[in-house]
């Protein structure tokens, strides 16, 4: 290299009479053999595998419930069922929505049956929970959404003499159909 070509450097402030050098901080441990130049990497340690929820923790209880009372609502839907057989799985004002429903809908049957593809329900309570369903009537993918919850129930007499009993029972409470 020429000298025309390095140049003095110039500082704009003098240089300061002490530099003070500070050592960079470790990452990793020290090796635990002095003369091994492998080191091990610093990780935390692995965490513990979480386990996936366990069927039994699943409210099977609802899950059933819930499934026969959408088919049978489906089924209500599609005229397949009178509506008085809501009765038995819902509150009362659920049969007089579907009432309106059916009557504001055609008086024949739709020509494709509904067919439940997917069910999923979610506790909020240990008395009550909320369901989401996907459905198929022909070719279109439908909604539904509906609460359920344990109500104490007066049940008919078995004999037209005998005292009405009250029993706990998972009911429909709230039905929106898309």
């Amino acid at each position: 290299m020429t000298s025309a070509r390095t140049a003095q450097m110039t500082y704009v402030d003098p240089p300061p009479a002490r530099l003070r050098v500070v050592p960079v901080p470790r990452y990793e441990p020290e090796a635990l053999e002095s003369g091994s130049g492998v080191r091990e990497p610093l990780v935390s340690p692995p965490r513990q595998p979480v386990a996936p929820p366990r069927p039994e923790a699943v409210n099977i209880e609802i899950r059933q419930f819930a499934t026969g009372a959408v088919k049978l609502v489906l089924e209500v839907m599609d005229r397949r069922r009178p509506i008085g057989q809501l009765g038995r799985v819902a509150l009362p004002h659920i049969s007089d929505q579907f009432r309106v429903l059916l009557a504001a809908g055609s008086a024949t049957r739709s020509p494709a049956s509904s067919t439940l593809l997917r069910l999923h329900s979610q506790s909020s309570r240990p008395d009550a929970a909320e369901v989401t369903v996907v459905y198929r009537r022909g070719d279109r993918v439908h909604a539904m959404g509906a609460r359920v919850e344990k109500r104490l129930i007066t049940m008919p007499a078995a004999v037209p003499a005998a005292p009405r009993r009250k029993q706990w029972r998972w009911m429909l409470v709230a039905v929106t159909v898309e």
